[in-house]
């Protein structure tokens, strides 16, 4: 199969995706700035909030990174894993992420990414943008992953089986980050419209 055609299965099954009412603009919007509200809330001061975007788009890494990896097994493996199962491997992240030192040994990796910028107020708005791109991402990629995986949609889904996993994955997160900026620049322009 061609890669024209594994870009519009891709394209088919996010477009089926992000029509879920919990993609709706409105729903995202609120959605992330509650997170945000919240996180700054309870940071108490900019540095910490900083910090505290940080350790959470290390963990969304690390989430997206274990959900592709369910991924590229099935591809590899040319068999659907149930459904339970992913979303029991997906529960188990936070378990492991507290019982060891996964921050302190992943921060470092991801902090040039969320530290731009001269000034804590520049560095914040850019900590802002790449946690919601990287949330976005991640939500996208797991929904992705469970519709792949519904066993109603298997047969639809086999066709990915064709094609090496590194390319599946390649071609799902394109798309993905893809939808991701569109996503936060339509958003944005929205929100600057109405303040």
């Amino acid at each position: 199969m061609s890669k024209e055609l594994l870009n519009k299965h891709t394209a088919g099954v996010l477009g089926v995706v992000i029509k879920q009412p919990h993609w709706k603009k409105d729903e995202i919007s609120n959605r992330l700035n509650q997170v945000l509200a919240e996180m700054r809330q309870n940071a108490g001061s900019q540095e910490v909030y900083l910090e505290s975007l940080l350790r959470n788009v290390t963990y969304l890494f690390e989430n997206t990174n274990r959900a592709i990896a369910l991924l590229k097994f099935c591809v590899e493996e040319e068999k659907f894993m149930p459904q339970e199962n992913f979303q029991q491997a997906m529960l188990e992240l936070p378990k492991l992420v507290n019982e060891s030192n996964f921050f302190a040994e992943n921060m470092p990796r991801y902090k040039e990414l969320v530290y731009k910028g001269s000034t804590i107020e520049e560095q914040v708005a850019h900590g802002e943008l790449v946690y919601c791109d990287i949330k976005l991402v991640n939500d996208m990629v797991v929904d992705f992953i469970g519709t792949f995986l519904h066993p109603n949609n298997q047969e639809l889904m086999n066709s990915f089986m064709e094609y090496a996993s590194d390319v599946v994955v390649d071609t799902l997160m394109q798309f993905c980050k893809t939808y991701s900026g569109l996503m936060l620049k339509e958003i944005n322009s929205n929100e600057m419209i109405q303040n």
